[in-house]
């Protein structure tokens, strides 16, 4: 019974400490992630764009499901278990060189977009991806910061997209200096 009391107190102690600390880290963050793949911008571009398929290559993705059309362009949902449903939607595209997503929702624990830049390399393509979040919730922020690194999910992204393709290319993390006034919010 001691261990089961120390346990929970041990829990109890390391959440309200990670909310301490989350509590002290910045709202916003920008980071980005680049990878040099073998496809040219077209592939790439198709396959991003391809929001009904991204199940079949991104790992912990079990579906999608399309959303409705908001000022003209596309969302979806993905859904990573059966209590996981997250909105995404398009905010703006110029095919084949510039995505911007968007999470939708007012109510969550954080907001963000990622934007994704397609640059032709050669007989290949450097994306980059560029996430802008905001981060609500003190504990997830603490999570994001010192767990999940803010480039973990983008990692994930660019690594399964490389697989996708054959390609056995890693991201590159990138130390970004950027003008918050012409970023979408």
């Amino acid at each position: 019974m001691m261990t089961v009391f120390f346990t929970l107190l041990l829990l109890a102690v390391s959440v309200t400490a990670a909310t301490f600390v989350g509590k002290r880290l910045p709202k916003t963050h920008v980071a980005a992630s680049r990878i040099r793949l073998g496809a040219p911008p077209r592939t790439v571009w198709d396959i991003i764009n391809d929001f009904d398929s991204y199940a079949t290559w991104r790992p912990g993705l079990s579906r999608t499901e399309r959303g409705p059309d908001i000022d003209g362009l596309p969302s979806w949902y993905e859904i990573c278990s059966e209590h996981s449903r997250v909105h995404f939607r398009v905010v703006e595209r110029k095919p084949p060189s510039r995505l911007i997503t968007k999470i939708v929702g007012d109510d969550l624990p954080l907001s963000g977009t990622w934007i994704y830049d397609i640059q032709e390399d050669g007989d290949g393509t450097v994306l980059t991806i560029t996430e802008r979040e905001n981060i609500h919730n003190p504990l997830l922020r603490f999570f994001d910061r010192f767990i999940i690194c803010y480039y973990g999910v983008m990692d994930v992204y660019l690594i399964a997209l490389a697989i996708k393709l054959g390609d056995s290319a890693r991201p590159q993390h990138l130390s970004l200096k950027i003008d918050d006034s012409n970023m979408p919010a």
